[in-house]
């Protein structure tokens, strides 16, 4: 997400310049070494004035640094893609694919969509089809002629057929959904990820909720699905409890079968304050800084709440590891 307070700290006022790369340095090389990497764009990319809560729009070196950072494609069927309109999400989407990045969840037209939509990739030889909905998008209106992908049990199972039809034989649903900081699923969270299964899909990543929620493996046939219902905050000016902070999904894939072979995760802290005499918006990775506090001199309070967010990660995700 993209708070007003996070761009006020990316400001140099001596270049009048925006940097947000220095937020993400410790958490870069996770990403980096991904040879596939996603997240949630949760704003916009519409221009001047810049704004936060309840209808963002980001500046444009807030994307300047996620490519820098590593990531491959954004995911923006959101209940926010829509906060400027049908101009900011066409130039939301011209602005990621001009830096070489991938969008996905929203259209500027039906061609656009039959096109792009669903992407498949052929990674290391495996054919990867990815899919994303949203519940809604705030009772904002979509213009004619854009598309933003809902959750459509129609459409749903048009799509996964059409993966298959193309040779996929991996298919991962991005999921928007649930309820905001809740910190457990709901029934309905539930009873979508059953269909999803049931109809073909190999992983589900959920976010919409800011924080995080349980995992599990959801069984059908002979595949054991992973399903993470939320992830969590990556970034955001969010300072509550359960709010600070997020986790990485790592999904390694078997090149033979073609099925997952090991599910992991990343929980980081997000520290709003001073690191080497630079004000900013820092992601921790916490289990770095249980290792090596000194690499990380933040104050008291916010290490205290590093340790507690951890520990609470850990205990509701005690079903899958924390990556090494």
């Amino acid at each position: 997400m993209h708070h007003l307070p996070q761009m006020y700290a990316a400001r140099n006022s001596k270049t009048n310049s925006l940097n947000y790369t220095p937020c993400f340095q410790f958490i870069k090389p996770y990403i980096e070494s991904a040879d596939f990497a996603i997240c949630n764009f949760e704003t916009i990319l519409g221009g001047k004035p810049y704004s936060g809560y309840p209808q963002f729009s980001a500046p444009d070196e807030l994307l300047f640094a996620l490519k820098d950072c590593g990531f491959d494609m954004l995911q923006i069927a959101n209940n926010h893609i829509l906060d400027r309109g049908s101009k900011g999400l066409e130039r939301t989407i011209q602005l990621i694919k001009e830096h070489g990045l991938y969008s996905i969840g929203a259209y500027i037209n039906e061609d656009h969509r039959n096109v792009e939509y669903p992407p498949i990739f052929n990674l290391k030889g495996i054919k990867i089809a990815l899919l994303n909905y949203t519940y809604g998008t705030n009772g904002l209106p979509t213009e004619y002629p854009n598309i933003v992908n809902k959750i459509d049990s129609i459409q749903i199972i048009k799509d996964i057929h059409y993966s298959k039809q193309q040779n996929a034989e991996f298919v991962i649903a991005l999921m928007h959904w649930g309820w905001e900081y809740q910190l457990a699923s709901d029934i309905v969270q539930k009873q979508w990820a059953d269909f999803l299964v049931e109809n073909g899909v190999d992983m589900i990543i959920g976010s919409h909720p800011h924080v995080v929620q349980e995992f599990e493996f959801k069984e059908f046939d002979d595949k054991s699905v992973p399903v993470f219902y939320s992830l969590g905050n990556f970034i955001s000016n969010q300072r509550e409890k359960y709010r600070n902070g997020g986790i990485l999904a790592k999904v390694a894939i078997n090149l033979t079968n073609k099925s997952k072979s090991t599910v992991s995760y990343i929980p980081f802290y997000v520290y709003k304050g001073s690191l080497n005499n630079l004000y900013q918006f820092y992601i921790i990775p916490s289990q770095n800084f249980i290792e090596n506090p000194t690499d990380f001199p933040i104050p008291k309070k916010d290490s205290l709440e590093l340790v507690e967010f951890h520990d609470i990660t850990k205990k509701k995700l005690r079903n899958v590891e924390i990556d090494k």
